[in-house]
């Protein structure tokens, strides 16, 4: 069985912590982006093979983050992460962000996310294999071995310091551009952008960047005329692209 839950939900929160208690067995909880346009959650990989072939054993809680404004100020993973690891803040990082296996409640394992969603797959049914005998072990031949790197293009362009082409070959002209491309715009700061000193601790800046999308909340800005409250989603969207980037970086 499948479950997807949304941020732009109010009782998101408390649907997650009630599915987690609530749910005999084996219980899986990722997040995932998702937008009008993307497929539905519950129909993506690896999620669709997981319920389809150990849906008997396995019950799947995705948690969709729409990117509205709603929903951008709640972190029901988070939360649930630091419920269930109070004296890591490092392990409850990794299971909010990884894949979380718990079983009756409690977590069991956690499988962090591949380049793909056929190694996820694999990684995730040994994983569960070790918990369950009714989910049998993954094919150690299909495995996902280390990515080859792809052999460069070759080119038809003629060696630079020799303008006569080969006999028998076709002469190619290259026009050099007649203008130069436009520079690429400066990259973001996400320090700056949070108002935050370079360096900061991962649970400061994310104190921080969640005191400033909270003064953005359309709770706040509903009364303001429309310009404004674009003008708020705007800045929610930047402060979000900061937090995304800069959250990758810190340790």
């Amino acid at each position: 069985m499948v479950h997807v839950l949304f941020f732009s939900d109010r009782q998101v929160r408390d649907k997650l912590f009630a599915l987690v208690d609530g749910t005999r067995g084996l219980v899986l909880v990722k997040g995932v982006r998702h937008g009008k346009d993307m497929t539905p959650p519950q129909e993506r990989e690896p999620f669709d093979t997981l319920d389809a072939s150990f849906g008997h054993a396995l019950t799947t809680v995705i948690v969709a983050d729409e990117g509205s404004i709603e929903g951008m100020w709640r972190d029901p993973l988070g939360d649930l992460a630091e419920r269930l690891y109070p004296r890591s803040k490092d392990d409850a990082y990794t299971a909010a962000s990884s894949y979380l296996i718990l079983e009756n409640g409690r977590p069991r394992a956690v499988v962090r996310k591949r380049e793909t969603p056929r190694e996820d797959l694999w990684y995730l049914q040994e994983a569960l294999s070790q918990l369950t005998s009714r989910i049998p072990a993954p094919d150690p031949a299909r495995k996902p071995g280390p990515r080859k790197a792809a052999a460069p293009k070759a080119s038809r362009r003629p060696p630079s310091n020799d303008p006569t082409p080969p006999r028998g070959t076709r002469a190619y002209a290259y026009a050099e551009p007649e203008f130069e491309p436009p520079p690429e715009p400066p990259a973001m700061d996400p320090w700056k952008v949070l108002g935050i000193a370079p360096g900061t601790s991962k649970d400061e800046a994310r104190r921080a960047f969640r005191a400033l999308v909270a003064q953005y909340h359309p709770d706040k800005v509903a009364h303001l005329a429309p310009e404004f409250q674009e003008l708020a989603e705007r800045k929610t969207r930047e402060l979000l692209e900061a937090w995304e980037q800069l959250e990758k970086s810190l340790p």
